[in-house]
């Protein structure tokens, strides 16, 4: 009797315990410090159509409690989603919409305590959205191309979106594999997939959203271009008058750039401290030339530190100012050398020593025409300094 009195006693003890723990849980949860009064419904509105949703104004109605305005509407997929704006504000942007049309959206004012004025339902219309716009203009003609061992990518992004376009490729068994996702907010731009042989191959492309609104997929045969190196003995300098390198001492100026002797620390170009950055020198190609990559290869024991360039520029021209003015050239690309092992300055592991001496490898993503001659400039070098060394630069393409 006594044992049974004790076990009784304990389960008492533990329902109160779990009575009161599950109390605390549900007091875990803040509630509102008051219900405020339901706040008047919007009554005057109107709609902005905008690319992939809208936006509303409205006057705000009259209410001591009245703490934020929300939008709620469906998306493609089913999902119910919110968009809210404060009191400080008298507009509202719904977006994320799959397509053109018009759609419903219930308009509540909410104040304090949550509490939820009745809805006023509106019917907005938006716009094509920006990932379909973007789809169009790839299926522009001149937007997809057949490049330097793959596909060349043009694209339009008019309301700066964050997108990604998708690219595809068929392997050897016919099947669809990733080659590429290419992300963006930019208004335009360009890029390239590479790394096929020159025979025929399907790509196919499409364009999702932060909404994961997904577009159709363009499919198109592409056959990818051989690429050559191009001829050095062919190069020469080309000296402009607003040019800003200069040669520091004994060592050699541009020509050695395309010597074929890569890093030697005997043949390299060197410009003069305290010269300054950004600089720039101009050389001739012999040929003009529609450019797929290049190499840039460091002073020996130079790498990622020093005057090694670290962001630099590739201009293009085909008719040069002789003045030396920069009206008569186009920017093909800038980049930036990457050191593998993302080590402080001053600090190299054996894998960077050997990524940069077997030449760092940049992309050409996209050029508008062949071009003959051509700017570097260096605008950052990894040490800082205010001058410029380099052993040798290759380049890659097809000559016009």
């Amino acid at each position: 009797m006594h044992t049974l009195s004790n076990y009784t006693t304990r389960l008492i003890s533990w329902g109160w315990i779990c009575l009161l723990l599950f109390s605390c849980a549900e007091g875990l949860e803040p509630a509102p410090s008051r219900q405020g009064e339901t706040p008047n419904p919007i009554t005057t509105y109107e709609a902005e159509s905008i690319a992939g949703g809208a936006i509303i104004s409205y006057e705000l109605p009259a209410s001591s409690d009245l703490r934020y305005i929300k939008a709620v509407y469906t998306m493609a997929d089913g999902r119910v989603r919110e968009s809210k704006s404060s009191i400080y504000k008298n507009s509202i942007t719904v977006d994320g919409f799959a397509a053109a049309g018009d759609y419903q959206v219930d308009l509540i004012a909410v104040g304090v305590g949550e509490v939820e004025s009745a809805a006023k339902s509106i019917t907005i219309t938006a716009l094509t959205p920006p990932y379909l716009q973007t789809l169009e203009t790839l299926a522009g003609e001149g937007n997809l191309n057949a490049t330097f061992g793959g596909i060349q990518v043009r694209f339009e992004n008019m309301a700066e979106a964050p997108l990604v376009i998708h690219v595809l490729a068929k392997n050897d068994l016919g099947e669809w594999e990733t080659a590429r996702d290419f992300y963006t907010k930019l208004s335009s731009g360009g890029f390239s997939i590479r790394g096929f042989p020159a025979v025929e191959r399907e790509f196919g492309i499409f364009v999702t959203d932060r909404w994961n609104n997904r577009s159709d997929t363009l499919i198109r045969p592409f056959v990818p271009v051989f690429e050559i190196m191009m001829d050095k003995s062919l190069f020469r300098q080309y000296n402009l008058p607003t040019d800003t390198h200069v040669k520091h001492s004994n060592f050699y100026s541009t020509q050695v750039l395309w010597d074929g002797a890569d890093w030697v620390s005997s043949t390299i170009f060197h410009t003069a401290p305290g010269t300054g950055i950004p600089q720039h020198f101009t050389f001739d190609m012999g040929v003009a030339a529609n450019l797929s990559r290049f190499l840039m290869y460091s002073r020996l024991n130079h790498e990622y530190q020093f005057n090694h360039p670290k962001v630099f520029e590739l201009w293009g021209s085909n008719a040069p100012n002789p003045d030396g003015s920069w009206e008569s050239w186009t920017q093909v690309g800038t980049y930036t050398s990457i050191k593998p092992s993302g080590l402080p300055l001053g600090e190299q592991t054996t894998d960077d020593f050997n990524y940069a001496r077997a030449g760092e490898e940049f992309e050409v993503e996209y050029q508008e025409e062949a071009y003959r001659y051509w700017r570097w400039k260096t605008t950052d070098t990894w040490g800082g300094n205010s001058d410029v060394s380099m052993g040798e630069l290759t380049f890659f393409g097809r000559a016009e």
